[in-house]
């Protein structure tokens, strides 16, 4: 059987940004505008960015997008959101966004190798609700 050890390797670019996607995506899974049920002609949405790198030469990212979808019409009260992400060890991160993890394996010849394991429980998607019909 072979051995397994975590590998507590640095985050990549694309790890971040969906670790920060996937922290989004939770906290506003939670609010009722956005269950299965609701539906929207159009909508505005404006998300403010900002990630800092730590212990990095690469500068802060600082970013303000303006999201527009389907028909525009008469806005209706907003509401706000604040998602920060806290400091945590890369292997953290990367089981909380859903991310393979680098792990060492060692085989039956005590080789040992790198390899990139989905470790946690996948979240089940909110089924779509279903209309029936009696006597159909």
């Amino acid at each position: 059987m072979p051995a397994e050890v975590s590998i507590a390797k640095q985050l990549s670019g694309p790890e971040c940004l969906e670790a920060c996607v996937s922290a989004l995506r939770s906290t506003l899974v939670k609010d009722d505008r956005f269950m299965p049920h609701m539906a929207y002609h159009g909508f505005t949405a404006d998300i403010v960015f900002k990630f800092t790198p730590h212990n990095s030469f690469a500068p802060p990212v600082e970013r303000t997008l303006e999201v527009k979808g389907g028909e525009q019409g008469m806005e209706q009260p907003s509401a706000m959101f604040h998602v920060e992400l806290p400091l945590r060890p890369p292997n953290q991160v990367r089981e909380e966004a859903q991310l393979p993890t680098p792990v060492l394996v060692a085989d039956d010849k005590g080789q040992a190798h790198e390899e990139w394991k989905k470790t946690g429980s996948v979240p089940k998607q909110s089924p779509v609700p279903k209309n029936k019909i009696k006597g159909v």
